[in-house]
């Protein structure tokens, strides 16, 4: 056998299982390579993944805070809106009174020739009437004040995340 591998037969032999050796070798290296790469972007995924979700739980902070804070801003409005509606209730109480003891007085005092209108009674609608619009329209601007405000704010707040 030692005969075979003598002369240029031997010599073959030899670049072969050197190419084999050298093949083998560079092989591992380019495992190890590879290896190092996948780990450099696995790592790099997961850094960016944990940034991602940095940001956006910064986001969704700042929007639930715009939100509590419209939520509480709104529960005032409702409060001056029952504040409100509390007063008038007083002042058509105050208004009914009214109108009732001028009808006692003109039951009892009216005469001919004096007219039948009641003054007071057409006061008491007129104001009635146009504190209930003027709350309405109060409540609806209310809402459009702060719901407006809630958006700027929550624009502003990602905005400013970027």
């Amino acid at each position: 056998m030692i005969r075979v591998l003598l002369g240029w037969k031997g010599y073959a032999a030899a670049a072969i299982v050197a190419g084999v050796a050298a093949w083998w070798v560079q092989g591992w290296r380019y495992d190890a390579q590879i290896s190092r790469i996948e780990t450099a972007q696995a790592t790099a995924m997961a850094d960016a993944q944990a940034k991602a979700r940095q940001i956006e739980q910064a986001r969704v902070a700042a929007i639930e805070e715009v939100t509590k804070d419209a939520d509480e801003k709104i529960a005032a409005v409702q409060a001056d809106a029952d504040a409100a509606a509390d007063s008038a209730k007083r002042l058509r109480a105050e208004l009914a009174r009214l109108r009732r003891a001028a009808s006692d007085t003109a039951a009892t005092g009216s005469g001919p020739g004096q007219p039948g209108a009641d003054p007071i009674g057409v006061l008491a609608v007129v104001l009635g009437e146009l504190d209930d619009r003027a709350g309405e329209v109060g409540r609806y601007a209310d809402r459009l004040k702060v719901a407006g405000l809630a958006c700027e704010m929550a624009y502003d707040s990602l905005r400013s995340g970027q």
